[in-house]
């Protein structure tokens, strides 16, 4: 019983690894690249610039979404941001030579359930290596979207540049509740303070006399 069940799981495991193999990634960067999805006059263009050197190492899905790739492991970046309306909107990165890797995932993000809430993800965008586009994705108002920034194998890591782009939507990048102001104390007029001394002496006074 036991050597059927080990010959099982070697034959699973053997089955993984073929699939995964069986996936060449660099061949399919010779592929047509992403047909932009154009914004000629977008409402919000938001930008923010990033590091991928020293983050968190994962092992990354395919642009597709299954998992995973076997030229890792690799570093990331994440970043996340919402908007104010549903809307169709554009996700770009520009990296600063290096290979670049793009995923969103909502609303949240585990690097070791790298399919789990996946969104979209994109190799290399319309601009060839070095770039990456999920052009034309639809997201919904209110929901938390993580961009993921990675490498596309182990290495390929850096700065980067990435702009989120929408027609109709405002787009707010970053993380924290909406700043609520600190409360403030009421103030006194000169009269009201003078009062408010003369009153805590007469107190005193009396308390004195009391005593007395």
């Amino acid at each position: 019983m036991k050597i059927a069940m080990l010959l099982l799981a070697m034959t699973l495991s053997a089955s993984v690894s073929a699939q995964t193999q069986s996936v060449d990634e660099v061949a399919l960067k010779a592929t047509t690249p992403n047909i932009p999805n154009v914004i000629n006059s977008p409402h919000d263009v938001q930008s923010y610039v990033g590091d991928t050197t020293g983050g968190t190492s994962w092992d990354r899905p395919f642009a597709d979404g299954t998992c995973c790739s076997g030229l890792g492991p690799v570093v990331l970046h994440q970043e996340q941001f919402t908007i104010s309306a549903n809307d169709t909107c554009n996700v770009r990165s520009v990296q600063n030579g290096w290979d670049g890797y793009l995923f969103l995932y909502a609303p949240s993000f585990d690097p070791l359930n790298q399919t789990v809430n996946f969104v979209a993800g994109d190799d290399d965008g319309a601009g060839g290596i070095g770039t990456s586009d999920i052009d034309g994705v639809a997201l919904t108002a209110g929901t938390t979207y993580q961009v993921i920034m990675t490498g596309f194998q182990a290495g390929d890591a850096g700065t980067f540049t990435n702009t989120i782009t929408c027609p109709v939507a405002n787009v707010t990048i970053g993380a924290g509740a909406p700043f609520v102001p600190a409360a403030q104390l009421p103030t006194l007029s000169q009269n009201a303070l003078l009062a408010l001394g003369l009153l805590i002496g007469l107190i005193g006074f009396v308390a004195i006399r009391r005593r007395a």
